[in-house]
């Protein structure tokens, strides 16, 4: 997909999302610098790309602290004299109180800004990298419309600005050659199975279906990630299996 020998930035790596998408980039041949915030999240996932041979590296940040993504961006400059792409997949869901006349402030700061905050961040940071290598691309991790209604209203707030962040990026950087997209997926399983990719091939029933895997979330942002998508920006691409239509599901057998 046009990834090999490509530096790619992923923000937010946990056992799930973060991890498929880092063992999808390493096995297409990318230089991947994975980040997350403790290093008993990465420690598994760096073993695991040493005994598969992927250029993987692994970095502890806080993207709550600013000084933390700065260090993190000029580290990756230093390692490896430019950035091609980063991925964002920050964020927090938020229930509770769903009614916003009963919501106190400490409740509507961490869901507004615990889901636009460090994607600002990290954005910041990466983008003068990105314009320096001559364009790139970008890719927030969002949430589908069901998923975004689910939680409180803090959390609609806060993952809806970031949806409608991104065209606005998208149109404000695509005269220095920088694609802005999002992938936001449904309902998601935790945890990606194993820390090979699975055969992509198989086939996923759309109705009826349990939550989403991380993998197929995983390869849409591998997709904007790449060069395959060297014609898409301020796309918000919904990986939900259809849920967000709104259609009936089938009847159950």
């Amino acid at each position: 997909m046009g990834l090999g020998g490509k530096v790619v930035l992923v923000v937010g790596v946990g056992g799930g999302l973060g991890a498929a998408l880092v063992a999808l980039l390493g096995a297409d041949g990318a230089k991947v610098v994975a980040v997350a915030r403790h290093p008993s999240i990465l420690d598994p996932l760096a073993a695991h790309a040493r005994l598969r041979g992927w250029n993987v590296t692994t970095q502890v940040a806080d993207v709550d602290v600013q000084a933390d993504v700065d260090r993190l961006v000029a580290d990756v400059i230093r390692q490896h004299g430019t950035l091609d792409a980063v991925s964002i997949n920050v964020g927090h869901w938020h229930g509770g109180e769903s009614l916003l006349h009963r919501m106190t402030d400490e409740e509507w700061n961490a869901a507004v800004r615990g889901n636009l905050d460090p994607p600002f961040r990290v954005a910041r940071a990466s983008i003068p990298a990105l314009i320096q290598h001559g364009g790139g691309s970008l890719v927030f991790v969002g949430a589908a419309p069901p998923v975004r209604w689910a939680g409180s209203a803090g959390y609609t707030a806060g993952k809806g600005g970031l949806a409608d962040l991104v065209p606005r990026l998208a149109r404000d950087y695509r005269a220095n050659g920088l694609r802005i997209n999002a992938v936001l997926p449904g309902s998601m399983t935790n945890h990606a199975v194993g820390l090979d990719p699975p055969d992509a091939a198989t086939p996923i029933p759309l109705a009826n279906a349990p939550p989403g895997s991380p993998w197929a979330v995983a390869r849409a942002i591998r997709y904007l990630l790449s060069d395959e998508s060297a014609w898409v920006t301020g796309a918000l691409l919904t990986v939900d299996g259809g849920l967000s239509t709104g259609g009936s599901e089938a009847p159950g057998r």
